[in-house]
């Protein structure tokens, strides 16, 4: 693939163009990149430890540059370089170089909640929608961060300036989320070996298991007969044809994902293997390299994702969801109910259960306590907090969403329920109630989490 493309994603603290990468130092080991949502508080406060050790050990060391990526000594870095650095080193790829790539990973963490490893990101420009730097949490209202030519990597308090209060548009938390599951599934195991030759593979038009040298398909067939799949392709284009197609929506951990070099094709020149939270692992001339799905380049060149492993240990897909003995789920009952309320219910900033007029969140709230269940408050944010966070990579049916309606994802202010194949019903403001998609724009700008209220 052309360097152009590849480095599409690589936009620093200031958007210069002319980012210069070289190879990641050598000693950098990415092998625990898989999403999860089992690790503990202790594993995760012992790996905010093990980044901020990382990240306090380059103070003095490293100098700033959006013209560069320098990950050996003397070292240079942007803001977000910096800090991909830093995770990078202690097993946990972020992979990108964009602030406002790494935003939409993990999930939000309302002001003033952060733990130490967690993401905060500031925008002091007045033009565009996307944050221009970042910042990792160490505790005590305090941050380290690549400043500025000035400064360089310093440590601030929240309370210094007036820039981290102004400038300030939100933080994400990565870990658990980056963190390898416990115990590992297969496709974890996949995804691992996958990181783990990021160093040592390269790939060209031979294969050479003992050299570590292979084509794409072949460093593809390798990571999986190593795990006991024996995939036997040739080409690129015999590779899509094993397994069942899956949604873009709807992808897991091992799944292959393909991409074309002319926009339309379905000839695939390009294969990744999909590391969960929107990151994929990929092959090429350039060696293994990986990025997350955001880019543009990616979205432009999706042909179409293959499922080749057995995932029945994996995380129970939204549409089997064990029924009820009756054969309808909860989940379905409240969807049921709420699609019966479809040019019955208005938009309205009352609570009105006659007139069948609410709010968003108070629709939310009617729908569900008319199947009993008790979402107790009737604003969308303090029904924020009721029932167990949720990933949205691993959202099923019943399950509440929340949104912000400012396109900057920071307060919440509207809900949905989600149906399945990645849509959510609603209660638009625009006075419906709607059936919308996760992949919408105006979703992707304003979701901020989900929380699970029924039981299974």
């Amino acid at each position: 693939m052309n360097k152009k493309i590849l480095t599409a994603a690589l936009v620093t603290c200031l958007s210069v163009s002319s980012l210069t990468i070289p190879s990641l130092d050598q000693s950098s080991t990415v092998s625990a990149a898989t999403v999860t949502n089992q690790a503990s508080q202790q594993v995760v406060n012992a790996k905010a430890d093990q980044l901020i050790q990382t990240a306090k050990s380059l103070i003095g060391k490293s100098t700033y540059s959006t013209a560069v990526y320098k990950p050996t000594y003397p070292y240079k870095f942007s803001c977000a370089t910096f800090l991909m650095y830093v995770f990078e080193k202690n097993g946990v790829d972020l992979a990108t170089y964009n602030e406002n790539y790494m935003m939409q990973q993990g999930t939000p963490v309302a002001k003033g909640k952060w733990q130490k490893g967690d993401l905060l990101f500031f925008k002091s420009k007045t033009t565009g929608t996307d944050p221009d730097h970042v910042a990792m949490y160490i505790g005590d209202n305090k941050v380290i961060h690549m400043a500025d030519s000035k400064q360089n990597i310093v440590i601030s308090d929240m309370d210094s300036k007036p820039y981290y209060t102004d400038t300030y548009v939100g933080a994400r938390r990565v870990i658990p989320s980056l963190l390898p599951s416990n115990p590992a599934t297969q496709a974890d195991n996949i995804v691992s070996l996958a990181y783990d030759l990021k160093d040592t593979a390269t790939i060209g038009t031979i294969n050479n298991e003992n050299a570590k040298k292979f084509t794409s398909t072949g460093f593809v067939n390798y990571i999986h007969k190593k795990n006991g799949v024996t995939l036997g392709a040739t080409t690129l284009s015999s590779l899509q044809s094993k397994g069942t197609t899956v949604s873009r929506s709807n992808l897991q951990k091992g799944d292959l994902v393909f991409f074309n070099s002319v926009k339309g094709s379905k000839n695939p020149s390009l294969v990744g293997i999909y590391a969960g939270e929107h990151r994929v692992v990929i092959p090429n001339s350039d060696g293994v390299i990986s990025r997350v799905l955001f880019v543009d380049y990616y979205k432009d060149h999706y042909i179409t994702a293959k499922r080749v492993i057995n995932t029945k240990t994996e995380s129970t897909p939204i549409e089997q969801v064990p029924p009820t003995s009756t054969g309808t789920t909860s989940a379905d009952k409240v969807i049921n109910f709420a699609t019966s309320l479809t040019n019955k219910a208005k938009f309205g900033y009352v609570y009105n259960e006659k007139t069948l007029t609410f709010t968003g969140a108070g629709f939310t709230y009617y729908v569900f306590h008319k199947q009993g269940i008790d979402l107790k408050y009737k604003t969308a944010s303090q029904q924020a907090k009721i029932g167990s966070s949720v990933l949205k990579s691993n959202l099923q049916k019943g399950d509440v969403l929340f949104f912000s309606t400012d396109n900057k994802r920071t307060t919440i202010t509207q809900t949905g329920i989600f149906i399945g194949g990645n849509q959510f019903i609603t209660l638009s403001t625009s006075g419906d109630v709607e059936k919308q998609s996760l992949s919408s724009s105006w979703a992707k700008l304003n979701y901020v989490q989900a929380r699970r209220v029924l039981s299974k």
